[in-house]
């Protein structure tokens, strides 16, 4: 009975004291990224017959089973499926807010103003076709208008080169990723299959998961060794310790977006996640720039003609070209070199200097629906487009507010259920050291009654 004694009091001892560094060890790490909190399992240890209770069978102590980590797979799956739209709406909303700067409508220095001073300084023309200074404003308002055409342009080319490169670095972030994950699979399945405890991989893969899910929308799963296979969209991205690779393509316009592959084909399926949103951030950039490089077609293409259609002062020289016939695509937009106040075409009859009515008819330009813009006019129609961009960055920046305030429900889900609660884990650490104090008072009372006992037998 002495050494069953002794037996349980040494079998106590070890689990508690495991059970107490386990404890440390959560506590030490609560707030390292990643980490799931950890239990040392206590099961009895299986009971032998008594040889003096008639084969009565004897409890033998407490042993610890293994070292558990919590989790919580459905809440794992709910979170990184949430990082991946929280990375789509919040990489867009970055994007387009950027974006909405360059359409800040009304503003003094905005596009829609700078059509209305050009188109009001021929009016004023009109009125005074003989002014020299009047001829000088519409020159200058034509410059500045030019002017804001090519900086919006710039602006926007800047944009998408700057959209690019972060599609490239995102790119291989996602190939890190993939390839630290592949690895990782490696050593979990080797460490798996000896018996020992994998937790801290699979800790680290966790985490490289989560990361994984910001970029680009994955699903994965499980295999008996506790690798994973991860896939993006119908894509498999990791098989075991493979990982496919995604590159970049050229795109298709210098005012494009990248093209993105894997495995040497265009890449499908992805729908979330932050290179998601820097590809739909790409197209819409382009289709902006498509849309202000047809406004500005169309109002060099009217400026134009009309100007053609009128003499120039005191002449019997029709009006040569306003504006350059190059618009947007190469962001450059100008007022002829060679075009003088006296080559501006107000008049509609020859040698009339006091006639204004081609002026006149350029002002109305302004008042007109092109069917080049649809039937709108060119206020409507930058109007619009204005309108367009705003709509798209608010309800890009209201998804993403949504998604981090469910990402983050979600997120104090899983760390409620697999994370480290200190108060909790400061009554599980009081009550595994008062229970390892009670093996180590019952070794000591076992001592003492076998000292007795000596002492009696002489």
């Amino acid at each position: 009975m002495a050494f069953t004694i002794l037996n349980i009091a040494s079998r106590s001892l070890a689990a508690e004291q495991l059970a107490m560094e386990v404890t440390g060890n959560n506590m030490a790490n609560a707030a390292t990224p990643g980490y799931r909190r950890e239990t040392a399992d206590l099961v009895e240890a299986p009971p032998i017959p008594s040889s003096s209770l008639n084969g009565t069978l004897e409890g033998q102590g407490v042993n610890v089973q293994a070292i558990s980590r919590a989790q919580n797979a459905f809440l794992s799956r709910s979170v990184r499926t949430q990082y991946g739209s929280m990375g789509r709406w919040k990489t867009l909303s970055s994007v387009l807010s950027q974006i909405q700067n360059i359409f800040q409508e009304p503003a003094s220095s905005g596009l829609q103003e700078a059509m209305s001073h050009f188109f009001n300084a021929w009016q004023t023309l009109s009125q005074t076709p003989n002014s020299l200074s009047s001829r000088q404003a519409v020159l200058e308002e034509g410059k500045s208008l030019a002017g804001t055409f090519n900086g919006m342009s710039q602006e926007l080319y800047s944009t998408i080169q700057n959209v690019n490169h972060s599609v490239n670095s995102t790119v291989n972030q996602i190939n890190t990723l993939s390839s630290e994950i592949a690895r990782l699979n490696t050593q979990i399945s080797s460490v798996s299959s000896s018996g020992s405890s994998a937790n801290a991989l699979l800790d680290q893969r966790g985490l490289l998961l989560d990361q994984l899910s910001q970029l680009v929308n994955i699903s994965y799963t499980v295999n008996p060794d506790q690798s994973v296979n991860v896939y993006l969209g119908n894509n498999q991205l990791v098989s075991n310790n493979q990982a496919q690779s995604l590159s970049v393509s050229p795109p298709a316009s210098s005012s494009g977006i990248l093209q993105v592959h894997l495995g040497g084909n265009p890449l499908t399926g992805l729908k979330n996640g932050e290179l998601s949103g820097l590809l739909q951030a790409g197209a819409d950039i382009s289709n902006y720039s498509s849309q202000l490089n047809t406004l500005a077609h169309s109002v060099v293409d009217a400026v134009n003609y009309q100007q053609q259609q009128g003499y120039q002062l005191n002449s019997s020289t029709p009006g040569g070209p306003f504006f350059s016939p190059s618009a947007l695509s190469a962001g450059t937009i100008h007022v002829f070199g060679n075009l003088t106040t006296q080559a501006i075409a107000a008049a509609s009859h020859k040698n009339a200097p006091g006639d204004g009515s081609n002026a006149l008819a350029m002002a109305n330009l302004v008042h007109s629906a092109r069917p080049s813009l649809t039937e709108y006019t060119f206020g409507q129609y930058y109007t619009n487009l204005v309108g367009q961009v705003g709509n798209q960055g608010q309800h890009a920046q209201d998804l993403f507010n949504s998604a981090n305030q469910t990402l983050q429900s979600l997120r104090n889900a899983r760390q409620s259920a697999t994370g480290v609660d200190i108060n909790q884990s400061s009554a599980h650490l009081i009550s595994e050291q008062q229970s390892y104090q009670a093996a180590a008072k019952l070794i000591g009372v076992e001592q003492s009654l076998m000292s007795s006992l000596f002492q009696a037998v002489g």
